[in-house]
């Protein structure tokens, strides 16, 4: 299990709910565990409903696969599900993780076609791995409300001056960036999900807006790194109080269009929500509906400037921005743990009594 990105927000945040969860309709009783080792005794399964496996992507991981259907399921009768939140194909060449994935794919088909059932965090994903398995539930991601808190507007906590400078901030890995490594680099690509003009605008502005960047950082924006705020990694415990303590005024969320990214989930519009921030999106499949949503750097550039020259704008957007995500947004809100489980059950065709 990935327990620092997906399989933590995916399986530990919502089954730890779950071991608490009494729901009003009916009391039923969770109980979710969690293995590092593979236990090679069928009589140890025959307490559960399903043996979930998460981002399983190795040649090891398919011989475990093939050793539980073929000398464990028949015997304890439980059936198998894959977990992936990730499209592991398709990944574009400049990305850190494309060298082994886009190298390896078989042994991730081949345990797509083993299992039972699948689930996925978004429908291009499912339609992505239909041709491997063609029973798969989507659900989508949602933040632990325990761990996030309530919504807190970026005006309404720590409203800041439009004569100050205004705080933006982007989140994510090094695959978002392009690896040096790679031809594609080497060859000019550079950026990776950050254009050439992004890259000369953030480069211009360093001392017109305060510029934060947690998680990587772009080779690219060396030469002016000493002015531009840099926090590297967190663990996902603190991640979300990292996140919050930035005070960010606007965010980014920046995608370049592939087929890669529109497998994607919408789990920057959830944070950047939650931390009370409006964000400009790039127009990749996750982010459609939300209110600022760019086609290029051009765009991505002037929603920028409309937001940082008006404290009133950024209001209204991050308002209708919260209202796009708010049923969405955690799972503890919007019968949201209850779709979960009946989820999963409908992958064996049944569902929890309403």
């Amino acid at each position: 299990m990935d327990r620092q990105g997906c399989g933590t927000i995916r399986i530990i945040y919502p089954t730890l709910l779950l071991n608490q969860y009494r729901p009003e309709k009916q009391q039923y009783l969770f109980e979710a565990d969690y293995l590092t080792s593979f236990v090679n005794d069928p009589n140890f399964y025959k307490t559960y409903t399903f043996v979930q496996f998460q981002r399983s992507a190795t040649e090891q991981h398919l011989k475990i696969f093939q050793h539980y259907v073929q000398h464990l399921r028949k015997f304890a009768r439980v059936p198998i599900v894959y977990e992936i939140d990730d499209l592991l194909m398709d990944i574009p060449n400049w990305n850190y993780a494309a060298s082994y994935y886009n190298n390896n794919p078989t042994p991730i088909f081949e345990m797509m076609k083993l299992v039972d059932g699948m689930t996925t965090s978004t429908e291009d994903l499912k339609k992505a791995y239909s041709p491997y398995c063609n029973n798969i539930q989507v659900i989508p991601n949602h933040l632990p409300k325990f761990i996030w808190g309530e919504v807190r507007p970026k005006h309404l906590r720590n409203p800041r001056e439009l004569k100050d400078r205004p705080r933006i901030g982007w989140a994510g890995s090094e695959n978002h960036f392009c690896n040096p490594k790679t031809k594609e680099f080497k060859e000019g690509l550079r950026g990776g999900d950050f254009g050439h003009k992004l890259m000369d605008f953030i480069r211009k502005t360093v001392d017109k807006y305060q510029w934060v960047l947690s998680g990587a950082f772009p080779v690219e924006l060396e030469d002016v790194r000493d002015k531009i705020e840099h926090y590297g990694w967190v663990s996902i415990f603190q991640y979300p109080n990292h996140l919050k303590k930035l005070d960010l005024d606007i965010c980014m969320a920046i995608l370049q269009p592939c087929h890669f990214n529109d497998c994607k989930s919408n789990i920057k519009s959830l944070e950047y929500t939650v931390i009370g921030c409006p964000a400009v999106y790039s127009d990749a499949s996750p982010y459609r509906d939300m209110t600022y949503v760019s086609n290029n750097d051009e765009e991505i550039i002037d929603y920028i400037e409309r937001l940082a020259e008006s404290i009133d704008l950024r209001k209204e957007v991050f308002e209708k921005d919260y209202a796009k995500v708010k049923e969405q947004l955690f799972w503890e809100d919007s019968e949201n743990l209850w779709k979960y489980v009946n989820s999963y059950l409908a992958l064996f065709g049944k569902k929890m009594r309403d």
